[in-house]
């Protein structure tokens, strides 16, 4: 095993492929600010020039999943519905909206995420825009979760070493294995996963490192009109861990549960206030069919990776249910509420 940085970089820049103790110590050194930007700079660029492996990824993971402030909350069937980013389509913050749909089905929710990056509006804009405190610490975010079986987890607050990587990242402006760790990176260790990915190589390889990390049950997903969602514009490649035990990839038609294909536009969003108007619509029964249903589509597959339930459609009534009975619009109601009692 190399055991300076100055090696490990001379390594990648031959394009050979780090073992996952080297990955392990090359990440370590990062977070812990003792290498420069620079050298950071061709870390990433060493890596996204041959391409990062599975295993190399794998151990990213670990070791900055153990840099990371704990959220201790109880896990059991709770989810996490998220996306990579950078699919750069315009649509409305759809993760966002389905987390208030599945928690109105009775499932926890502890979603992870950040600002926008990429697009006008990213979780947090949202959350900010319909009211609530997305910026809350360890403490209020437990407290926030066991009053309302719901939290957001604001990134920054939690990787807190992630700062030895941020100046890197802004100068080179272009998308890093960084932008495919974030969604795995949750900081309550949940167990049960959706996430929306930028295309479906990294769809494919997301789903390998989460059974690597004991992850039960995730879908990792990535629409052909190039959504880091489930879309109802084009068909979706699906990967799904069930139990820690990979299947085959499928290719997910969405009117074979019943829901009819829209024009992508039909998805489009705007600036974090219009995205807020949106989802709200939505809760209240007062959106075009095409949000609702894209979101009430996305709830379906989280609540299917909850464990709560494996049949695709009985998860997808369940949302339904959720949106017709009132459940999604007083979640988004109390999380707002609760989110700014416990920032007091």
């Amino acid at each position: 095993m190399v055991e300076t940085f100055t090696e490990i970089l001379e390594k990648i820049s031959r394009a050979e492929n780090l073992i996952e103790a080297e990955a392990a110590q090359a990440i370590r050194l990062i977070l812990d600010g003792n290498i420069s930007n620079e050298e950071v700079s061709a870390f990433l660029m060493g890596i996204r020039m041959k391409k990062p492996t599975v295993s190399e990824l794998t151990a990213f993971v670990q070791e900055m999943r153990k840099a990371a402030i704990p959220v201790e909350v109880n896990t059991k069937h709770a989810v996490d519905l998220c996306g990579t980013g950078g699919d750069r389509s315009g649509t409305f913050n759809i993760s966002t909206a389905a987390m208030f749909v599945v928690a109105g089905a009775g499932v926890p929710v502890l979603k992870h995420g950040n600002r926008s990056v990429s697009s006008k509006s990213g979780s947090y804009d949202v959350l900010e825009s319909l009211g609530a405190v997305p910026n809350l610490q360890k403490e209020a975010v437990e407290k926030l979760f066991n009053e309302t079986g719901m939290a957001f987890m604001f990134a920054p607050n939690f990787h807190p070493a992630l700062k030895y990587v941020m100046p890197a990242r802004r100068a080179l402006k272009i998308r890093t294995f960084f932008n495919m760790l974030g969604p795995m990176l949750n900081p309550a260790g949940v167990k049960n996963q959706l996430i929306g990915t930028f295309s479906n190589e990294s769809a494919k390889n997301m789903i390998r490192i989460l059974a690597n990390l004991q992850v039960e049950n995730a879908c990792t997903v990535h629409s052909e009109d190039g959504l880091d969602e489930v879309s109802l514009s084009a068909h979706t490649e699906i990967n799904e861990l069930r139990d820690n035990v990979l299947s085959n990839t499928i290719r997910f038609d969405p009117e074979s549960l019943g829901y009819e294909k829209v024009k992508l536009t039909e998805l489009y969003g705007g600036d974090a206030s219009m995205n807020a108007r949106i989802i709200t619509n939505i809760m209240q029964g007062r959106s075009t069919k095409a949000q609702r249903d894209v979101v009430e589509l996305n709830a379906a597959f989280a609540i299917h990776v909850s464990g709560l339930t494996t049949d695709l459609n009985h998860a997808a009534e369940m949302a339904a249910k959720s949106i017709d009975s009132g459940e999604a619009a007083k979640k988004l109601e109390s999380f707002v509420k609760e989110s700014q009692k416990v920032n007091k």
